[in-house]
């Protein structure tokens, strides 16, 4: 088991030394997850004080630390390439959906700076989103929806304010009706 916390080390130490994503194996993951809950279970059955508590409490504590400076690292990398317009390779599935938002936002702030010389004066009016009411026919979880907000989740019969395109595509698929307001 120490070869996978190992593994992570080596991950950190190749993401700060290289430029370009490292590719991580989609097992990689797996076997971390089992890792840390195996040394819960470990802490979780000793006596609260002892020192192979006080040691296992701090080895998960710098796996917790060392995953999260990884994927921090990697988020700059994601950030620099949708800022210059670069592919990136070996995004996790998670990068890459944060990579078209942060591609999608960065579009519509080059917009605002395109339209400014013909009205400068509406760089400062907020843009107003389309919204639509809408009552939920079932169940849904939590999303992000394209206003990069989050919604949810959503119990049948919850009303919300959703964001316009969103509304529509859930009720395409049937999952919400739309309220038209008077």
């Amino acid at each position: 088991m120490e070869e996978t916390y190992e593994k992570l080390l080596e991950l950190w130490n190749a993401e700060r030394m290289n430029n370009e994503l490292q590719h991580i194996p989609e097992q990689f993951f797996e076997e971390l997850s089992n890792y840390m809950g195996n040394l819960r279970r470990q802490i979780r059955l000793s006596e609260r004080d002892s020192p192979n508590t006080l040691l296992k409490n701090t080895e998960l504590e710098m796996i917790a630390k060392l995953l999260e400076s990884l994927l921090r690292l990697r988020l700059r990398k994601i950030i620099e390439a949708a800022f210059t317009q670069t592919p990136a390779e070996n995004m996790l599935p998670f990068e890459k959906k944060t990579h078209t938002y942060i591609i999608r936002a960065l579009s519509h702030h080059e917009a605002k700076i395109r339209n400014a010389s013909a009205s400068p004066k509406s760089l400062l009016a907020e843009a107003e989103e389309k919204s639509e009411v809408v009552v939920f026919l079932k169940d849904f979880p939590k999303f992000i929806g394209e206003d990069l907000r989050a919604y949810g989740p959503f119990k049948e019969g919850d009303v919300a304010t959703i964001y316009y395109a969103n509304a529509q595509a859930l009720a395409q698929k049937k999952v919400v009706r739309l309220i038209k307001l008077i």
